[in-house]
């Protein structure tokens, strides 16, 4: 009978996909033998470390105190994005002179918040353009009405003044006044005279000369050449006075021309006839 006799002493090991992958309850696996050479850090190597940590910050210093005094990153140009020429043409003639030093060191938002002092300024965006620019965009005011406050000016819709006015023709824009001097309450009554300005069909805003604000929250509408003044409540000012408009007729024929039509009130109005003219007074008769 043949027998096989392996080589002795030699164990072989089982191929990869012969291993099991998963062990068994209670079985432990086979030892790993580590083979990691130790090394030993000495102190040259720590020197040596330090030594390239320290020439990298000193470059890093070099080559940053070189940006900031190079003279190629000095800012020169600051272009404007403006629909208003006037304005765009006084940022320009502003910025024209070099202030703003190295663009690296320029600092955006206290750029941004000088801009936005200027009085048409609503909003303004700014923004680098290497290598020595900057791009100023600025968003404008739009005129609303004229503004009876210290003195007559123009407004923007959130009660801003822009500029003095010293002529009503200048400007083809109702006035908005108080009755107090908009001694308090301000923004409250230029919230309601701006809504109420805003709810007006447009052949009524078209003719429009001015609202007076009050205490009482009522606001009273005078019209171009119309002697009537129409006295109507901050919560619908446009049905309001849509509802004198459709009585007019009715009570001129009961009272004659009229001067004051209070329509503020829940229920009820108060209508004021206009004074008779001195011409139209009764003549006493004279003797021969």
């Amino acid at each position: 009978m043949a027998t096989v006799i392996g080589e002795i002493g030699k164990e072989r090991k089982p191929p990869l996909f012969a291993r099991r992958l998963f062990l068994r309850p209670g079985e432990k696996a086979l030892a790993i033998q580590k083979n990691r050479r130790r090394r030993i850090l000495r102190v040259r190597h720590i020197l040596l470390l330090l030594a390239l940590q320290a020439g990298f910050f000193l470059a890093l210093r070099e080559a940053y105190l070189f940006l900031i005094t190079w003279d190629e990153l000095a800012i020169r140009k600051v272009q404007v994005v403006c629909a208003k020429d006037n304005l765009r043409q006084t940022l320009e003639s502003y910025f024209a002179v070099p202030r703003l030093g190295n663009i690296l060191l320029c600092d955006l938002d206290a750029v941004r918040a000088q801009v936005r002092r200027l009085a048409w300024v609503k909003d303004a965006s700014v923004q680098k353009v290497f290598p020595s620019g900057l791009r100023i965009t600025v968003v404008e005011r739009t005129p609303f009405v004229l503004l009876d406050r210290n003195g007559l000016c123009l407004a923007d819709e959130e009660g801003h003044a822009l500029e003095p006015v010293y002529s009503l023709e200048e400007y083809a824009l109702p006035v908005v006044s108080d009755e107090t001097g908009f001694a308090s309450g301000f923004y409250d009554k230029w919230d309601a005279a701006s809504r109420c300005y805003k709810d007006l069909p447009p052949a009524e805003r078209n003719t429009l000369l001015g609202i007076r604000c009050s205490d009482f929250g009522t606001l009273e509408l005078a019209f171009k050449d119309d002697p009537v003044r129409v006295i109507v409540g901050a919560a619908s000012p446009a049905a309001d006075l849509a509802a004198f408009r459709a009585r007019r007729v009715e009570w001129e024929g009961l009272f004659g021309p009229l001067a004051l039509v209070n329509m503020s009130f829940d229920g009820r109005v108060y209508l004021r006839p206009a004074e008779p003219v001195a011409n139209d007074l009764a003549q006493p008769d004279q003797g021969d």
